[in-house]
This record gives C-alpha cells, structure tokens and sequence, in this order.
C-alpha cells in the first residue's frame, strides 16, 4: 500500500446539524474487489450544504462529500469501465452512485442511478469498515458497481472535481430533455450547476441562453461561460424578464427552461417564460419543498414538456469528461475553485462555502 503505508486514514465525521465536524483517525482495511483512493481533492456541494443545515436528512455519522476525485493507492482487480487496469498512482473520476445492472431500473427503464441496491458516495451512514464512503477524508473506498475513468492527463484537479456530480448532472438532464441547435434558453440558478449549464448549451448551438440569479458575483461569472443574457431576481422582476425575453425571441418566449437553483419560484417562473412547446428540465429540487405554486392550466395550454432528473446515468461521466477536455481553453474551469482548505480546517470551510462568495469551496487533505 505505497501511498499509506501506515494503513490509517483520517476522515471529517458529520455528526449532525447544528454540531462540528470530527476529525478523526480510522484503519484501512482494503480488499482486491473495491478500490482504495487517495483523495487529490474534494468540492463541497449544495447538496453538502443542505445536508449540515438540515433541509435534507442524513443518516450520521457520516462522511459527505461527492464531488471528490483521487489516486488509486492500492492493488485492486477492478477496472476502470473500458477495461484498463487501475494501477496505484492513477488519477480517477468515478460515478458518484454504485448500480447493479440487472434490478428493474437498471434493466427494465435504464435508471442504474436508481439501482435498487444503489449505494451514493457522500451520502451515507458510517459505521465500522465502512466509513471510508466520502470524499472529506485522505482516503475513499470504492465499491463494485462503480464506474470509473482515467482522468485525461490535460485535465487539472480543480477542473475535474466537480464533474462527477454537477456537470455530470447537467449533461444527464440536458440530455435527457433534448437540444437542438439554434435554440433559445433560461436557465433558473447561476451556480455551478447553472454555469455547466450556460456553456454546455452554448457549445451545442443555443443563440439565446439567459441566466437569472441574484447574486450578481455569479452573474458577472456566467458571462464567461456563455450567457448571453444576465438577470439579477432582486432588481428586475419576473415580468420585466418575461418582456425582455419574448423581445428577444421575437414575441415567442425562449425554447428551453433549465431549472437548477432549488428556489420555490424558479419552477413557476420558467413555465412562464417558456414559449408554447417550450420544454423544462428540473435537476434543484434536491430537497423536500412543502409545495411549489405551479400553474397547472399554463402547462396544460400551452403544450410544455416538463422532466425532472435525478443524478445521472454513469456513462455520462464519460461525455462529462470529454466536455471539459475539448473545452477547458475556452471556459475558466478551474478558476469555479475558490479557497482551498486542509481537511483540518473543514469546519472554516463549510462557513466560507454557506457565504457563497464563491462558486465551490474545495478541501485537499
């Protein structure tokens, strides 16, 4: 085990909200069959910050963090998901859900991401010889039913770490509700996500993509990664942006709604704004919501489309990759880093990343 010979990692405990995390030191134990990961670095996620507020639950204790990629450190039998061995020292991104292939959402409607014996990196309790399952800790242990690349030796860290779970989830939903060259789009969050979003729709022809946030930092960022328009909720009302938008879409209203900041109006407003046949894809609403004011005779009327997507099928991880290899001299990938904190420091961490003065705040152990 060269890169631990000491077999002992030290992981980032979330205990609950409201409480610090706990730094502490747990063995490693390691078979042929999963891979053990040195982690190069970790994000820290929206859906981290739900968690350690509260407004999604979570089994404790437990290691968050999915955004996180890494070295192998160990001998395994496993592969990566085009079949070449995984030696120690290589770089990887791998899905951040495990599947089986063969359970009715694997097989039957092509959801491995919702594989009946899924298990979610980041996201789940541990205890015993399974604590090493996020990515705030020196090391992770990946399961059979991973899938796992190579990271391109053109890729940076700070490029890669998001892609297993926010551009990957972007490709998957856009994917799923269709581009088409040459459209029109608003998209509804100028996070990271929202960013992925702007550049990705960009690169697939989209004349129009218009942006709506209120944080006008992030505003001023979206218009490196394409947006052709920019919207700050606080100072323009949904109105005036529903007026400007017909302007520039010749009265018809904009093609395609992307839905990616989990705020209760974004739905609602993107059906407005939508022209008749519009489609909307929702990928924010990652936490429970009492109720969102949906005119259900707007949706009806005038013929929207409307898909909700939740992670993403792993082989997009692929299509993540390559977007980001084929892109990176364009688009400022890796500046979407901001501060970066020791794992030592995680507790800073997470109040520089509830601030959002940044995009992500990374963690290198």
């Amino acid at each position: 085990m060269s890169e631990n010979s000491d077999g002992v990692a030290q992981v980032a405990l979330f205990k609950g909200v409201g409480m610090p995390f706990e730094l502490c030191e747990v063995p490693i134990t390691n078979t042929a069959n999963t891979v053990l990961v040195k982690v190069s670095l970790a994000t820290i996620c929206g859906s981290d910050l739900h968690t350690v507020s509260g407004r999604r639950g979570a089994e404790v204790p437990c290691v968050l963090g999915h955004e996180v990629i890494g070295t192998v450190a160990d001998r395994t039998d496993i592969c990566s998901v085009d079949g070449k061995p995984l030696g120690i020292g290589d770089r990887i991104a791998w899905s951040l859900t495990t599947s089986c292939g063969g359970c009715h959402y694997c097989e039957n409607k092509n959801l491995p991401q919702k594989c009946q014996t899924m298990f979610k990196y980041g996201h789940a309790q541990g205890v015993g010889e399974n604590v090493l399952t996020g990515g705030f800790a020196t090391h992770i242990k990946l399961r059979k039913g991973t899938t796992i690349y190579h990271i391109p030796d053109s890729i940076n860290d700070a490029e890669a770490v998001p892609i297993n779970c926010a551009l990957s989830t972007v490709v998957n939903g856009l994917q799923q509700i269709g581009t088409r060259s040459g459209e029109t789009a608003v998209i509804h969050g100028a996070g990271m996500l929202g960013l992925y979003a702007a550049c990705f729709l960009r690169e697939e022809g989209y004349k129009v993509v218009a942006i709506v946030d209120k944080n006008e930092s992030r505003l001023q960022i979206a218009k490196q990664f394409g947006a052709t328009h920019t919207f700050n909720a606080d100072t323009v009302s949904t109105e005036e942006i529903g007026t400007i938008l017909k302007e520039t879409t010749h009265g018809y209203g904009v093609d395609l709604g992307v839905e990616v900041s989990g705020a209760p109006s974004a739905l609602p407003n993107l059906c407005g704004w939508l022209t008749i046949g519009g489609r909307c894809v929702t990928l924010g609403y990652v936490y429970p919501l009492d109720s969102v004011p949906l005119n259900l005779h707007q949706l009806v009327t005038k013929c929207i489309s409307l898909k909700g997507v939740h992670n993403y099928h792993p082989h997009v991880l692929k299509s993540a990759l390559s977007f980001i290899e084929n892109n990176r001299m364009k688009y400022p990938f890796s500046e979407l880093i901001g501060q970066t904190y020791p794992l030592s420091k995680i507790n800073a961490a997470f109040e520089a990343a509830f601030r959002q003065d940044t995009i992500r705040v990374a963690i290198c152990p």
